[in-house]
């Protein structure tokens, strides 16, 4: 049996915010240490920041991007998330990024930009 590659996108979208929604309900305190020495470090995202990303899957209110152009770990919020090849793009209220592997964001709407 041969799953669709949308099935497997919306199975791979939901193993990874699955993973994310478990990491941060086990390890809030941590990660709430690790975002302040973060921010010490300069290392904070800024608020309005754009992500853009080489893959860009919106299963609104969440959007998953991919390959992205982002040096960032940790949570995120007030932010959007943009396709690199369409324009795409989703504001997100909040969110995680993994440096330039991928993000997440939830609360997200199309921004109104490209086809989004």
């Amino acid at each position: 049996m041969t799953a669709s590659p949308r099935v497997r996108r919306t199975g791979l979208r939901t193993l990874a915010a699955g993973a994310v929604a478990a990491f941060l309900a086990t390890a809030a305190p941590v990660t709430a240490t690790a975002a302040s020495s973060h921010t010490a470090a300069g290392a904070a995202t800024r608020a309005g920041e754009v992500i853009r990303c080489g893959e860009v899957a919106a299963d609104l209110p969440d959007v998953f991007g991919r390959n992205c152009d982002s040096d960032r770990w940790g949570p995120i919020s007030d932010f959007t998330i943009a396709d690199h090849d369409t324009g795409q793009s989703y504001r997100c209220r909040t969110g995680w990024v993994e440096g330039s592997l991928w993000v997440l964001g939830q609360d997200c709407q199309p921004d109104g930009n490209g086809e989004g």
